[in-house]
């Protein structure tokens, strides 16, 4: 979303419509690959080095933060000045 779509309101800008459905699958869809491949990544290198859960957790780990980051950026627009 680009800030053609933001209105003025006050201190902060506003969008002018709400997120469609198609956003918010796209953002659902992008949370749940970034947490999903993040745990295969490290599930997969466990197997290998027979360190398991180690490294699964720690995709895990690294995927959720990822995915906050995504999500944060890519919904700041509708907070944003």
């Amino acid at each position: 979303m680009t800030n053609t779509h933001l209105q003025r309101s006050g201190r902060h800008a506003v969008p002018d419509r709400p997120p469609s459905p198609r956003e918010l699958i796209g953002v659902g869809s992008a949370i749940t690959g970034l947490v999903a491949g993040g745990m295969l990544l490290g599930w997969f290198v466990d197997s290998k080095a027979g360190t398991l859960p180690v490294f699964a957790l720690i995709g895990l780990a690294t995927g959720m933060i990822t995915a906050s980051y995504y999500a944060y950026v890519k919904f700041r627009n509708f907070t944003k000045d």
